[in-house]
């Protein structure tokens, strides 16, 4: 009860706040007063992607010299302009602070008696001040923890040479660019002896099958974190029991809704996931639509804690896509399936107006590596594709799928 009347006031808080300092808000929220329950959040309207495409200044608090902080992010697949996305100094440090915990909890069974001598690699996006990797960088020297910043723009050969050189405790990456690090390492012979403890994986799905790989080959716990650009990246990450991912409710509130309807679902339900941010300064949001499609669940987890958890996201709103016979396909079902493949280092699914086209590339040369993909995939025809053509990152090939249909408006 303690905690709800914190997350309530705090939402109240949260609400004056933004009335009184965004002309976003301040018509957006005109009709709404103090709440008295939590329920009663469902009545407020929500903040849509395109609201922060089309007028996010509006939605700032502070003024444009406060911000610390701007992110043009662009949603993958789409088509116009960018989100923006602004943070304070002060967003800055929580998420450092939200960050600092979540790497805590990823290192729980880790000697951290000399945190000086627990090594992280950081293979995520570097780009300018405060970037994503900075920010993990700044919550590691907050814990005493050595740490270092790989490039993401390295070739695959060169990042592993640098976790060979570096021997870090733990590297933390996007699920596609541990991958092909892992699969390069596995070519070379194995990966257990570095001495990596944890693989802690962001940004992207992570499938059952990528997971148990990634266990095998580097002899470490696998951690997945969820985190997107729009709350401030850190917001769960699971707990040893790797069952959902553990995030504070008190700087940030979830609900479930009908992706359809709107209503607010039961505990356990799976529908579309909506947060409020309860102590932005800069550019908080209030019942922001995320479009990714999970279930929350306030069950007390195995390991002792009674924080919320976030259930396994398995897609996208946006980017689940029909076929002509009525099916839905989405790239976590893909990752699934290919990922189990052995000697498969990456793919991309096409649809066309006559079928489902799967470029992979391959580690090795065996020649029935197209044959047990097409397999895998009910018969699609497979292009096997020279190494390195599918390889992700920065600005291009960062869609599993793409929609070649007509009148379909998929791009790169």
């Amino acid at each position: 009860m303690i905690r709800e009347e914190l997350i309530l006031s705090r939402l109240n808080r949260i609400i004056t706040y933004a009335k009184g300092n965004s002309s976003f808000y301040a018509e957006h929220l005109a009709s709404v007063g103090s709440l008295t329950s939590l329920d009663e959040l469902a009545g407020l309207p929500f903040v849509q992607v395109e609201d922060m495409r089309s007028h996010p200044a509006r939605l700032l608090c502070t003024s444009i010299t406060k911000v610390a902080r701007p992110f043009s992010h662009f949603t993958t697949g789409t088509l116009g302009r960018p989100k923006r996305i602004f943070f304070s100094q002060r967003d800055v440090d929580d998420i450092v602070a939200r960050m600092r915990d979540i790497i805590l909890t990823s290192l729980e069974g880790v000697d951290l008696s000399d945190p000086a001598a627990v090594k992280v690699g950081i293979y995520l996006p570097d780009n300018g001040r405060l970037s994503m990797a900075e920010m993990i960088r700044l919550a590691c020297v907050e814990l005493g923890l050595a740490a270092y910043k790989g490039s993401c723009m390295d070739e695959t050969e060169d990042q592993l040479a640098e976790i060979e050189r570096e021997r870090p405790c733990m590297i933390m990456g996007s699920a596609f660019r541990i991958w092909r690090v892992t699969q390069v390492g596995r070519e070379r012979g194995g990966l257990v002896d570095l001495g990596v403890q944890r693989v802690f994986i962001t940004s992207e799905y992570l499938s059952s099958t990528m997971r148990r790989r990634l266990e095998r080959t580097w002899g470490a716990q696998v951690y997945h974190h969820y985190g997107m650009t729009e709350p401030g990246f850190a917001i769960g990450i699971e707990c040893s029991c790797h069952d959902g991912f553990h995030y504070d409710d008190t700087q940030l509130y979830f609900e479930v809704v009908d992706p359809d309807t709107g209503q607010v679902l039961p505990d356990g339900q799976q529908g579309e996931l909506v947060f409020t941010s309860l102590v932005r300064e800069a550019m908080p949001l209030i019942r922001y639509r995320t479009g990714d499609i999970a279930h929350i669940t306030h069950e007390p987890c195995a390991c002792g804690r009674e924080t919320p958890r976030i259930g396994v996201m398995p897609k996208k709103l946006g980017l689940i896509y029909t076929l002509d016979d009525g099916r839905e396909v989405y790239a976590s079902m893909y990752d699934e399936i290919l990922y189990d493949i052995d000697d498969l280092l990456d793919y991309r699914i096409h649809l066309l107006p006559d079928g489902i086209l799967c470029q992979a590339e391959q580690i090795g040369d065996a020649p029935d590596f197209a044959d047990r993909v097409s397999r895998a995939l009910g018969g699609a025809r497979v292009e096997v594709m020279p190494r390195k053509s599918l390889r992700r990152g920065g600005t291009s090939l960062k869609r599993k799928i793409v929609d070649h249909r007509e009148g379909q408006e998929d791009w790169e």
